[in-house]
C-alpha cells in the first residue's frame, strides 16, 4: 500500500511538472496583450513555471533553477554581454551568459560558506560554540529559551539555517524532557521549538553567507546601482538587526506561550553532558576554529582591501575554500566536501539570479512595477517601503522558499522604487531582508518543518505568533535600512 501511494505521488508530480511546462510554453508564445511585448510574455511563462515548480516541488528546487536558466537561454532572455578576445569584441551567446550564473561571484561566496559549515560540523565546532553560549544562560526557563534562540541565530550566521536548527533541536528537546513537557500542551515546548525555527531564519540575515537572500540582494543592488555592499558593510547592519529581531521574537513567544515552569532544574547538566561528549578544543577541532576565525577576519577586511583588490570579498572566498581543503592546512578532504556540501544551493541561487535578470531584460519587471507604483503613488515613501517589505514577507506563503521569494521580489521592489523615485538600494535591502521572515507556516522553510516535526506545537500556533512577528519585524527592519543607506552606502531615501 505504501509503495502504491509513493508511486501515485511521483506520478502526480510528473503530471504537475508536465502540465505546467505546457502552460508556460502556451503563455510564452501567446499573442501579447496591449502593454506587453513578446519577450515579456516569454518571461511570464518562465515566472509561472518557476512559481508552480517552487511551490509544489514537483521538480527538485535546485533543478528548477537549471530549468529557469535553460528556458532563458533558449528564449533569448539573457542580457547582451560582450567579451574581448585580443582586439576583437564579440557578443556572448545566450547559453554562455546563462551558464555564467552558476559561476557568479555570489555563488563563490555561498560556496565558501558551505565549505566552512561542513568543516565546522565535521569537528562539532558549531555545536561546541552554541552549547557554550547556552551554558551561560542559567536554568531560568525564559533565559534558556533565549539562550537556545541566540545560539541558533549565532551559528546560523555562518552555516545553513537548516543545519543550525538541526544542531539545537535535540538540546532543546532534552531540556523539555527534564520537565516532562507534553507535546502539544506545554507552553514552554511551543515557545522553545518555534523559537528555534524563527532564530534559524533570523540569524542568517546577519552575514552574506548566512542565507541565500542576502547575496541575491547584494547582487541585485550591484547590477542596478553599481553599489557593491561588502561583507563587513552588510554585517554592520545585519548583525545588530538579527540580534534585535531575536530578542523581539523571544519576547513575543514567551508572552504568547508563557512557560508553565520558571526553572528547568538540571538544564545546565544537560549542556555539560553534551559538551563532555564533544570534548575540548583540541587537535582538528582547534584548527577548524582557527580557520573559521581567519575566514571571518579576511571577509571583515573588505572595507580596507577593496580599494586594492577588486572584489575582495569574492577573491578571499576562493582563498578560504582552498585553506579548508588544502592538505596539511585544512580540515576537510575533497571527499568530505563533495559528499557534504549542498551543491544544489548553487543551482538554486543561479536560477534566482537568472530570473531577476530575465525580469529586467524582458521588461516584465517594469510592467509589474509601474502597475504597483500607480497604486502606491502619492503615499509617504516610508509607507511605500513598509508595504514592499510586508508583501515580500508574506510572499513566502506562495513561493515556499526564501531564496525563491527574494529572487522574484527584490527585482520587483527595485522597479517599484525606481518608478516612484526612491533609491533602489533601500528598497532592495528592505525586500531582501523581509523575504527571510518565514514565520507563518511549517512548510515555509526547512527549519520550521524540523521544529514542527517534533510535535510540540500546532501549525495555527506558529501562524499566530508569526503574523505578529512579521508585522513587528517589517517595522523594525525599515529603520535599519533607512539608517544603512546614508551612513554606510552614502545614498538617500530619494534617488
Amino acid at each position: 500500500m505504501l509503495g502504491d501511494s509513493v508511486e501515485e505521488f511521483e506520478k502526480r508530480k510528473v503530471l504537475i511538472a508536465g502540465v505546467t511546462l505546457l502552460v508556460a510554453i502556451a503563455v510564452a508564445f501567446a499573442p501579447p496583450p496591449e502593454g506587453l511585448t513578446p519577450e515579456a510574455m516569454k518571461m511570464l511563462g518562465v515566472v509561472i513555471l518557476a512559481l508552480v515548480y517552487w511551490a509544489t516541488e514537483c521538480v527538485p528546487i535546485p533543478v528548477t533553477g537549471l530549468v529557469i536558466i535553460t528556458l532563458l537561454a533558449l528564449w533569448g532572455l539573457t542580457p547582451q554581454v560582450q567579451v574581448s578576445y585580443g582586439a576583437t569584441l564579440r557578443p556572448r551567446s545566450p547559453l554562455e551568459v546563462a551558464v555564467s550564473y552558476i559561476a557568479a561571484d555570489v555563488n563563490i561566496l555561498i560556496l565558501a560558506g558551505l565549505v566552512i559549515a561542513v568543516g565546522l560540523s565535521k569537528h562539532s565546532v558549531d555545536r561546541y560554540l552554541a552549547l557554550k553560549l547556552l551554558r551561560a544562560m542559567g536554568e531560568h526557563s525564559d533565559r534558556i529559551v533565549l539562550g537556545v534562540m541566540l545560539s541558533v541565530a549565532a551559528i546560523s550566521m555562518w552555516i545553513p539555517n537548516t543545519a543550525a536548527a538541526a544542531i539545537m533541536v535535540p538540546v532543546a528537546v532534552g531540556m523539555l524532557n527534564l520537565i516532562g513537557a507534553r507535546k502539544g500542551e506545554s507552553n514552554l515546548g511551543k515557545a522553545m521549538m518555534i523559537g528555534v525555527a524563527y532564530a534559524a531564519s533570523i540569524g542568517g540575515i546577519g552575514t552574506p553567507v548566512g542565507t541565500p537572500p542576502v547575496p541575491i540582494t547584494i547582487s541585485n543592488v550591484k547590477r542596478e546601482t553599481g553599489i557593491d555592499i561588502g561583507f563587513a558593510t552588510w554585517m554592520t547592519w545585519g548583525v545588530p538587526l538579527s540580534l534585535v529581531l531575536v530578542f523581539v521574537a523571544w519576547f513575543i513567544l514567551t508572552r504568547l506561550f508563557k512557560p508553565e515552569v520558571e526553572v528547568i532544574t538540571g538544564g545546565k547538566e544537560i549542556v555539560e553532558k553534551e559538551l563532555a561528549k564533544i570534548g575540548g578544543l583540541v587537535g582538528e577541532r582547534r584548527k577548524a576554529l582557527m580557520l573559521f576565525l581567519v575566514a571571518v577576519a579576511l571577509w571583515l577586511m573588505d572595507p580596507i582591501m577593496k580599494d586594492y583588490v577588486r572584489g575582495w570579498t569574492y577573491f578571499v572566498s576562493l582563498v578560504i575554500i582552498v585553506l579548508f581543503l588544502a592538505p596539511g592546512i585544512g580540515v576537510l578532504s575533497w571527499r568530505d566536501a563533495s559528499r557534504e556540501v549542498d551543491w544544489g544551493t548553487l543551482f538554486l541561487v543561479a536560477g534566482g539570479l537568472a530570473l531577476g535578470d530575465g525580469l529586467r531584460v524582458s521588461g516584465l519587471v517594469d510592467v509589474i512595477s509601474k502597475g504597483v507604483a500607480t497604486q502606491l503613488s502619492g503615499l509617504n515613501p516610508i509607507l511605500v517601503l513598509s508595504i514592499v517589505g510586508l508583501i515580500s514577507s508574506l510572499a513566502i506563503t506562495v513561493f515556499c522558499s526564501i531564496t525563491a521569494t527574494s529572487s522574484a521580489m527584490v527585482p520587483v521592489s527595485i522597479g517599484i522604487a525606481k518608478a516612484l523615485g526612491l533609491h533602489p538600494a533601500i528598497a532592495a535591502v528592505t525586500s531582501g531582508v523581509a523575504s527571510c521572515f518565514a514565520f507563518l507556516l511549517p512548510a515555509n522553510t526547512p527549519p520550521n518543518a524540523i521544529a514542527y516535526s517534533y510535535g510540540y506545537f500546532k501549525s495555527y500556533e506558529m501562524a499566530k505568533a508569526g503574523i505578529v512577528l512579521i508585522l513587528v519585524s517589517v517595522l523594525i527592519a525599515l529603520p535599519f535600512a533607512l539608517l544603512l543607506a546614508p551612513a554606510v552606502l552614502g545614498v538617500g531615501l530619494v534617488s
